[in-house]
């Protein structure tokens, strides 16, 4: 009897703990509702949803701001940067730094400056104020432990990449991700079409797989079915954080890098609260959140310590401005598929 009296007084306080816990957790959930929206703003973007959805949640959590975010395709968004008949409404754009370079160019963005965006480098944001960047995710080479232990780390730049061996890569075919062909656009800036596109067909016979995901060379990579993959940094951390054996190596005669950033548009109406939300999105809390739920790139924000390489080296980047026009890209695109990719052994 007593048993079944300890069991009952035992079930009747989880309960009770269930019940308080529901009903104070409904208390909250209706007085957070009471609080008025302090203001609103509209974000066009083109970045994954999940990324965006997740600073609008977190944003409107921490300052009460409600961020209405607009997603676009990234042909949509350089038509709405470059074309003088584009919608200009809403107030910040959250793209590529090729796209805020043609805003720029179109005298779409206001120029904003404040002590946060003046402490950004010079190379990662535009002279005049008009976007700054938020983030970038460089290219970088990694190397399964077995191939790093025998040859590979004597692999650590671009030059000895395309070097006589026998060692199989993998990269992104730059037809199949806009992100991966990124590396083509930075490649010719930094070396001139000529030489970059003799570079690549050098490299071509090492090539055993042109992917079509950005992911997919550093996932074969971590599985040992490659002996390096070229790819973007923040794949590559994922594989580290899970405890994959592979070496991240940035390669020692520079990369290419794919920047992110903000710009506020000519015509918004919420000038003050834009900079705001953009300021918010430099800070050091802000890059630890998103570091956080798994978004591994390299923050503007020099508060942010930069991650090493597995040889403990530092990043060194190529010096190149973007501002790639969609002709332009296509352009370089043909002329890689007709002179490297699909080229007639002579």
């Amino acid at each position: 009897m007593k048993r079944w009296m300890a069991f009952s007084v035992l079930s009747f306080f989880i309960i009770a703990m269930l019940s308080y816990g529901i009903f104070y957790y409904h208390e909250e959930q209706v007085e957070k509702a009471k609080v008025p929206i302090k203001g609103e703003i509209t974000v066009y973007t083109d970045l994954p949803n999940n990324l965006t959805t997740l600073l609008a949640d977190k944003y409107l959590e921490e300052r009460n701001v409600k961020v209405t975010i607009l997603p676009l395709t990234e042909e949509q968004m350089t038509q709405r940067v470059s074309s003088s008949l584009a919608d200009t409404s809403g107030d910040i754009v959250l793209t590529s730094e090729d796209n805020l370079v043609l805003g720029a160019q179109k005298d779409k963005f206001s120029p904003v400056v404040n002590e946060r965006i003046d402490e950004v480098l010079d190379t990662l944001k535009d002279i005049n104020g008009y976007w700054v960047g938020l983030w970038y995710d460089p290219v970088v080479f990694v190397q399964h432990d077995s191939f790093y232990n025998e040859m590979g780390r004597y692999i650590t730049t671009w030059n000895s990449l395309q070097k006589p061996g026998d060692w199989r890569v993998v990269m992104t075919d730059f037809v199949a991700s806009q992100n991966a062909a990124n590396l083509l656009y930075n490649m010719v800036e930094y070396k001139g079409e000529p030489e970059a596109l003799s570079y690549l067909l050098a490299l071509k016979p090492h090539i055993m797989q042109h992917a079509k995901f950005l992911s997919t060379p550093i996932r074969l990579t971590a599985l040992g079915e490659s002996d390096i993959g070229i790819g973007n940094l923040s794949d590559a951390q994922q594989y580290v954080r899970h405890s994959y054996p592979v070496k991240i190596i940035y390669p020692g005669d520079g990369t290419s890098y794919y920047v992110t950033g903000a710009a506020v548009q000519k015509n918004s109406k919420h000038k003050n609260e834009s900079i705001e939300f953009i300021t918010w999105l430099l800070s050091a809390d802000t890059a630890k959140y998103m570091k956080d739920n798994n978004f591994a790139y390299i923050f503007t924000n020099p508060e942010v310590v930069e991650p090493l390489d597995s040889l403990g080296r530092s990043l060194v980047l190529w010096p190149i401005n973007g501002g790639y026009t969609l002709e332009g890209k296509q352009l370089l695109l043909n002329h890689w598929v007709s002179q490297v990719r699909f080229r007639r052994e002579q």
